[in-house]
């Protein structure tokens, strides 16, 4: 691992490492499809045929999206890290497969400042590598100046295929992956390695 202090910019994914929220993706595919499976939501969405099926379940997933948003919180460590890159002059982006809505209302009601954000309206949703090099893009720093940091698979792949280093927050659904260049278990853990 690089010494921190060569990055310019860290790309947050948001639930899960921004905030904590409570998006209950089973609940979410049973009320769409009518069944439970196991799949990402977005790709599945993406299969539907009728434009009337799709506007409907893309509605559905913006409504849990925006009461997720609503109840969420800061995870641990989160603001003492995002003031620590400011003063640092470490550039921050937010890449999301979360609806704008939803982004905004997290960052009005945390009064969160962010030098880009991409959400799944501006590019294909991770596991592509366009949000990422969007967000470099954005940020005016090239891929190999930058840390992505996600709790889940489909960040590390993001990540890997746009050249960026991967950092997973590891969780009980995602202890480890092939993907990451480290894992850490809190954010604080990133900040000590930053100051």
């Amino acid at each position: 691992m690089k010494k921190m202090n060569n990055f310019k910019a860290i790309i947050f994914d948001l639930d899960g490492v921004i905030v904590k929220s409570e998006l209950d993706f089973k609940l979410i595919r049973k009320e769409i499809f009518g069944s439970e499976l196991d799949e990402p939501v977005l790709e599945q969405i993406e299969q539907l045929k009728e434009p009337e099926e799709k506007k409907r379940a893309i509605r559905i997933l913006e409504n849990h999206e925006m009461k997720a948003a609503l109840t969420s919180e800061l995870n641990l460590g989160i603001m003492a890290l995002l003031r620590l890159l400011s003063q640092k002059k470490i550039k921050r982006a937010i890449v999301t497969r979360n609806s704008r809505k939803s982004v905004r209302i997290i960052l009005d009601r945390f009064k969160l400042d962010f030098d880009a954000i991409v959400t799944r309206k501006e590019a294909p949703p991770k596991p592509a590598k366009e949000p990422v090099l969007l967000a470099c893009e954005k940020m005016g720093v090239q891929p190999e100046e930058v840390i992505l940091i996600g709790d889940y698979e489909f960040d590390m792949l993001a990540g890997k295929r746009a050249g960026v280093t991967t950092i997973l927050l590891r969780t009980p659904n995602q202890l480890s992956s092939q993907n990451a260049d480290l894992v850490i278990d809190s954010v604080l853990e990133l900040a000590k390695s930053i100051s």
